[in-house]
């Protein structure tokens, strides 16, 4: 390796061990807190959902699901996951193209 590769090589990991030591550590507590929840009023089109793409907590204003009656006429409470799903057997030969299709004309996709 040439003088000029090295002296590259020696300040590029350099640079990256002063960059890493400099750092302050990360305060995951005050970043959570910036982002709190408050819900002060019952409004059934604005529930609460949260979630991490697998998986979806819809709370009300208690922060758990215990007034589903008032979200009847709105977002319902609901609790859902990728991981839930059942597998059993197709005992009745049933085809996807028996499925209730929706969607827009050109990209009608089978509601299953």
């Amino acid at each position: 390796m040439s003088l000029c590769k090295r002296y590259a090589v020696f300040v590029s990991v350099l640079c990256t061990c002063l960059s890493a030591t400099a750092q302050d550590a990360f305060n995951r507590q005050a970043w959570v807190q910036r982002h709190n929840i408050h819900i002060q009023t019952i409004d059934s089109l604005s529930s609460l959902t949260v979630g991490n793409g697998g998986f979806a907590f819809t709370a009300d204003i208690t922060g758990l699901q215990s007034f589903p009656e008032d979200y009847v006429h709105g977002i319902p409470l609901g609790t859902m996951s990728d991981w839930g799903w059942h597998s059993f057997p197709n005992d009745s030969n049933y085809k996807i193209d028996e499925a209730v299709r929706c969607g827009r004309s050109r990209f009608m996709n089978p509601y299953i």
